[in-house]
């Protein structure tokens, strides 16, 4: 046994049956090691994991570290902090034993001393996907028109019958003793599976429909103390303790030792040498920048790159680790894992230098090398609700919302902007001309908010700007000036299937302060011009139902479209995302436009005349909306005759004209029209 987590040999037992118990204990105890698939002690951090004593699958700490360890039922445990948005997390491979729901019999055993008055809906334990919003398995505290020690049970996959928020009649979250939780599904010869909770040994009255035959539960995750999905939300104030998920149904007998006892002794167990992630942080750079690896190896291995990076085992700690990279030319990086007497183990990863941008910028993303099709799970870009595709527009690839619930995103990481600091996001966008009679409510910006669902994004979202129609009217910009303002317009109008460029200068102050930004617009090529000034972003400072409080540092792109109903399906393209080095603004264009649409070029000049009475000359030509233009003459069409003749000219739309004096001097003029 165990004896610093589980001693046998208690001041209350008498000596008369002293070895008689310990003897039942120890046989009992033994038996809890059968198709045990992890144990997690939640004693001790090792670097940035908490150790699964029984097949190696350790949790990441996920906003914690060692000061989060308190004087658990056993040993140590953890202390959750919702403020912090703590949660420990455990991202699974599809040959694993886990999420426990897979199982067709599966018991999850934990204790915790929570207090679930006062806090709705947070989770204790929770089984998602990082791809979507559909399958869950968690337990928590009781939503909010229930709220109080009872236990929470929600079990949500397509296709069966929802366990829609069932409460438990023992009240575990009295928030002032450990409480011992043990759920247990087990398989019918009919191919159900019932499912029962424990509460301190006792077997609760809670009703739950049977698991139905036949069903996969399509979890890929776990986690302690928050739901994660595409981000994690749902965070609890909470202590836990020795959490352990077995593969089969526990009997009520091996319940009543496991809360006697704990856990047996488990053999200490070599971990199987494997890579379990390798990656860039960004697939792409430009020519002489670096790039962040990350690793997530074998604790005890030895780790190497090629390429001349050399050894990185201590580098990091406990097999996790990351460096940084300068790339000039596609680089291939193979991470090697060794151990003395094991064949070792690779992973390859290749990253690209790109050419050709504007002095400062950092590339973001361009979609050009994605399969078309769905966005999801591509690059790093999130997709928890609706569905945002990639597709060919002109000569690139962009991206756009299909619905009206569509949300995406993609985690910045270094290059995100941290409290105190400030940066420019850059992106292009070319509205189709298709569906101009429907509606459009699409926001793109930069965030810290968590992704759950679009309906989260109807305010306190960060800085951003707005593309709205109203149906069978014009595209229009807008943005909103602090919290809880209303969207106010740019006063701009956009011609479809042209390429915009868009600028938003953020500065990132501290949680208590509104943060602050500036948007510019351009016609792609054109020269710019203010059309949100000094903004108030509308991020609050206090917790969100759910999504928690907010963090501190702004760390996401996003784009959302909101509940418009019957909103254009081919509203608005987006492209070119990059972002400017951490304290500075940057205002040129990164790279040219690739929409191959609306791009800087000489207008073509439609008609003319000439007054020889007045000696006044009149040009119209086709325009671009929200551009100036210029009038140049030249005498003799070489290259070093012309000159800006008349300037300032506003565009009208898609048709512009004017009228002035012909100059003198020469018998003849020639005449072009150009963009400002």
């Amino acid at each position: 046994m165990n004896t610093n987590k589980s001693p046998l040999l208690r001041k209350s037992l008498i000596p008369g049956t002293l070895a008689l118990l310990s003897q039942m204990a120890f046989g009992q105890g033994e038996s809890l090691k059968t198709d045990l698939v992890s144990y997690w002690p939640l004693d001790e951090v090792q670097g940035n994991k908490t150790p699964d004593l029984a097949s190696g699958f350790d949790f990441t700490l996920k906003n914690m570290d060692a000061t989060d360890l308190i004087a658990g039922k056993f040993g140590m445990a953890f202390n959750f902090k919702k403020v912090n948005k703590a949660h420990l997390l455990r991202a699974h491979d599809a040959g694993d034993d886990l999420p426990a729901i897979k199982n067709p019999s599966f018991t999850l055993a934990y204790w915790t001393r929570t207090t679930g008055n006062g806090q709705s809906d947070l989770r204790l334990f929770s089984e998602g996907s990082d791809l979507n919003n559909d399958p869950l398995f968690t337990m928590g505290t009781r939503p909010a028109a229930n709220t109080g020690p009872a236990l929470d049970v929600f079990i949500r996959q397509s296709g069966t019958t929802l366990v829609n928020h069932v409460g438990t009649t023992a009240g575990p979250l009295d928030g002032l003793d450990w409480h011992h939780v043990a759920f247990v599904q087990t398989l019918q010869p009919d191919g159900t599976a019932t499912r029962q909770v424990y509460i301190d040994g006792v077997l609760d009255p809670i009703s739950l429909v049977n698991k139905e035959a036949g069903v996969t539960y399509n979890a890929n995750n776990t986690a302690i103390g928050a739901v994660v999905r595409a981000s994690d939300v749902a965070h609890v104030d909470g202590e836990v303790d020795e959490v352990a998920i077995w593969k089969r149904a526990l009997t009520p007998a091996e319940i009543t030792d496991l809360i006697a006892n704990g856990m047996p002794d488990l053999a200490d167990t070599q971990q199987d040498l494997v890579i379990r992630e390798f990656i860039p942080e960004f697939r792409k750079t430009t020519t002489g920048s670096e790039v962040k690896l990350s690793w997530d190896a074998t604790k005890d291995a030895t780790l190497e790159i090629d390429q001349e990076v050399g050894d990185v085992t201590a580098i990091g700690t406990f097999g996790v680790g990351s460096t940084t990279v300068t790339i000039t030319e596609p680089t291939t990086f193979t991470l090697t894992a060794s151990r003395d007497g094991e064949p070792s183990v690779t992973e390859t990863i290749s990253v690209s230098p790109i050419s050709g941008v504007a002095s400062g910028w950092i590339w973001i993303e361009d979609f050009n090398d994605f399969s078309a099709g769905p966005l999801l799970a591509q690059g790093g870009w999130l997709a928890p609700a609706g569905s945002f595709v990639v597709q060919t527009i002109g000569d690139t690839q962009a991206i756009h919302q299909t619905d009206e619930a569509d949300l995406t995103g993609r985690y910045l990481g270094t290059h995100g902007i941290t409290e105190g600091s400030s940066r420019t996001l850059f992106f292009r966008f070319c509205a189709s001309s298709l569906e101009a009679d429907l509606p459009i409510s699409l926001k793109v910006g930069l965030t810290e908010k968590g992704f759950r669902f679009a309906n989260d994004w109807e305010e306190n979202i960060g800085t951003y700007v707005i593309f709205s129609r109203v149906a069978g009217g014009p595209l229009q910009m807008q943005a909103i000036n602090g919290i809880d303002g209303t969207p106010v317009d740019s006063g701009l109008t956009f011609e479809p299937d042209a390429s915009y460029d868009v600028w938003i200068d953020v500065t990132n102050n501290t949680l208590d302060i509104t943060d602050k930004f500036t948007a510019y617009v351009a016609p792609s090529g054109g020269s710019r011009s203010v059309v949100f000034d000094n903004y108030n972003s509308d991020r609050k400072p206090g917790e969100v139902f759910l999504l928690g409080f907010p963090r501190p540092d702004i760390d996401h792109i996003f784009a959302v479209a909101n509940l418009e109903a019957g909103q254009a399906s081919l509203a608005v393209a987006l492209d070119d995302f990059y972002i400017s080095p951490a304290g500075s603004f940057l205002s040129t264009a990164p790279v040219a436009s690739g929409f191959g649409k609306g791009t800087i070029g000489a207008p073509e000049i439609t008609s003319s005349g000439y007054d020889a009475a007045s000696g006044m000359m009149s040009l119209e030509w086709n325009s671009r909306a929200n551009i100036g233009y210029s009038v140049w003459a030249s005498p003799g069409l070489t290259a070093d005759s012309w000159f800006e003749y008349l300037d300032g000219i506003p565009s009208s739309g898609t048709q512009t004209s004017t009228s002035f004096a012909a100059p003198n001097g020469e018998s003849s003029y020639f005449f072009q029209v150009r963009e400002q």
